[in-house]
């Protein structure tokens, strides 16, 4: 028979394994989202059309389900809300939009690298302001993802004046998404990961319309390829990717799954070269084996280490 202590160990395995799961699909989701952005500055959308377009019909798709099937989603309190409105706007919303600017002046590959120094940046802020304690695994971790971005971004093999532009975009994308993992971390302790994403979709939506001053017909709703997109983007690249990383958030914690969630890099790289024909240069090859690198680490376990000693630091860094 299995005992109290095995059964919590099992447990804990569980929500690990869950959150791993969900992780890599959110990863999957948001490489798939850079082609799709890609392929809308093609057909004439600039970055604001594309991240409101994404936007609104992703909020009224989650809004029309809460209405139908969950209301009590309505129901949250004043704190939580404030929150949720940092996270909606500043995560959310700021992530989205730099990393939309990012595009029109770097090539794929280059702009999630510079995204994914985000990893770097929630596991110091566990540690300055929580005071997480980060052991040699997530240390080397964060090192490997720190150069690795770096040496991908070509800083030390000299950019131009556009592409700076570029990589100072996308390390405000990292900082915005770092904000967006860090609050969400501190929201799933009261309320669920549907609930944090449809209210930061939603108020990302809101933001939207003063971004825009109400200007909804700058959009070219009358094209049928900017619903196609526009629908591409709300759910394979949005809604889906969203719910799964604040589950995999919920399971793992903001540093780990902020880490795991680099998983993205491989397959924007492949996705990128197959759609469009962007293949990584050498240094951004290298760059991006060193943050995978950072994912292999961060999970795995030595041989001598007991499950419940695992089980215990993952209760922990929960």
């Amino acid at each position: 028979m299995i005992g109290k202590e095995g059964i919590y160990v099992q447990n804990v395995q569980k929500r690990r394994l869950q959150g791993i799961g969900a992780t890599l699909i959110a990863g999957t989701g948001y490489a798939l989202m850079s082609i799709l952005v890609k392929g809308a500055y093609q057909i004439g959308l600039s970055p604001i059309q594309v991240i409101a377009l994404q936007s609104w019909l992703a909020s009224l798709l989650l809004l029309i389900y809460a209405v139908l099937f969950k209301r009590e989603i309505f129901r949250i309190n004043s704190r939580i809300l404030r929150l949720l409105a940092v996270q909606g706007l500043v995560g959310a919303l700021g992530t989205s939009l730099t990393y939309a600017y990012a595009l029109k002046f770097l090539p794929v590959s280059v702009a999630i690298l510079l995204l994914y120094l985000y990893p770097a940046l929630v596991l110091a802020a566990g540690v300055i302001i929580w005071h997480k304690r980060v052991g040699r695994q997530e240390l080397t971790a964060f090192l490997l993802t720190l150069a690795g971005t770096t040496l991908a971004s070509g800083i030390f093999s000299g950019v131009s004046e556009v592409a700076w532009l570029g990589i100072v975009l996308g390390l405000a994308s990292a900082m915005a998404c770092a904000v967006l993992n860090i609050i969400g971390e501190l929201v799933l302790a009261k309320v669920s990961p549907l609930v944090t994403m449809c209210y930061t979709q939603w108020i990302c939506a809101i933001g939207l319309l003063f971004v825009l001053k109400g200007d909804i017909l700058s959009i070219p709703w009358q094209n049928a390829q900017t619903w196609e997109t526009g629908l591409l983007l709300a759910t394979v690249a949005s809604i889906i990717p969203f719910y799964m990383i604040f589950v995999g958030i919920d399971r793992l914690g903001a540093d780990q799954a902020a880490i795991l969630s680099t998983f993205e890099l491989p397959m924007t790289f492949m996705m990128a070269a197959i759609f469009l024909n962007e293949f990584p240069t050498g240094d951004q090859w290298v760059g991006g084996s060193l943050v995978m690198g950072g994912i292999f680490l961060l999970n795995w376990r030595f041989k001598g280490e007991s499950s419940y000693e695992q089980a215990l630091d993952q209760e922990r860094s929960d």
